[in-house]
Order: C-alpha cells, then structure tokens, then sequence
C-alpha cells in the first residue's frame, strides 16, 4: 500500500486496529483462563466477545468504503503477549500472575482508546460519516472495558495490601 493521502494512511491505521483486535480476540481467552479470579475471568471473556464485534465493526467500515478488509501488522499486542510469556516463564504465584494479566489488559485498553479516538478525528475530517458509529461503539467499549479493569486492579490490589 503506497501513502499518498490522509485516506491512504486512515486505511492503514484502519488495518492495523483490525491487526489488533485480531490478536486480542485469541489472546484474552488466554488470559480469562489464567484466571481464578471469577471476576476477573468474566471480564477477560466478555470483553472477548465486544473484541470479535470490534473485528466485525472494522470490516463493516472497510465495506462502507468499497475495500477489503486488509490487516496491517502492529506490533504492540505482540509485544505485550511477549511481555506476559516472558513473565509466565518466570511461574509467579496465581494472584500475581492475575494481576499482571489485569495490567496487561489495562494497557492493551488504553492502545486501543488511543487509536480509536484518532480514526474517529480522521473518519470526521474527511466525511467518513459511516463509519463513525462503528467505531465509536468500539471506543466506547474499550473505554468501558478500561474502567472495569481499572475497578478490579484497585479492587485486588486492596486485598493484597
């Protein structure tokens, strides 16, 4: 893909979301299943779900502008799976392992608010109306997603204290 316009580089950023969200869907069963946590594991695995609505959100709007949907390879969820088998090697003790899981998660919601929010800016800027609501419903979930995890790192981290 060459970049020659704000439209070639919003289908690029478009297609790295989709990169992203991609991997989260197979990654947060993962991390729902590390979990004793009920809690925990409830919120890894309904936020699976919105996760493969995402997906599906993105290709609604590579749809609506006559495209294939067509991944661009993002690096920051790899890293972040990196980061967590390199701590699982490491055989923490489960309430641990759970909270680094959790932080993992926080992380990866703020990424994805971040880059929500600017494929927002740019689908207004460049009259993309119809996709706007799609990806709105995404940042919302991701921000929701966001606060709850941010609830039960507050909440756990309590109990350890």
């Amino acid at each position: 893909m060459t970049m020659q316009s704000p439209q070639d580089l919003f289908l690029y950023n478009l297609g790295s979301m989709y990169d992203v969200e991609q991997k989260l869907a197979q990654v947060l069963p993962v991390l729902a299943n590390e979990c004793q946590n009920p809690q925990v594991k409830d919120a890894f695995l309904q936020h699976e779900q919105q996760t493969r609505q995402h997906v599906r959100n993105i290709e609604q709007c590579f749809q609506i502008l006559g495209r294939q949907p067509q991944s661009m390879d993002n690096q920051a969820v790899t890293g972040l799976k990196q980061d967590h088998d390199t701590f699982v090697q490491q055989r923490p003790q489960q309430d641990v392992l759970t909270m680094f899981d959790l932080n993992a998660g926080y992380q990866s919601e703020f990424l994805e608010v971040a880059n929500y929010n600017a494929l927002i800016e740019a689908a207004n800027n460049m009259g993309m109306q119809q996709c706007i609501p799609l990806l709105q419903q995404n940042l919302q979930q991701d921000q929701e997603a966001a606060k709850k995890l941010g609830i039960l790192i507050h909440q756990l981290g309590q109990k350890k204290a």
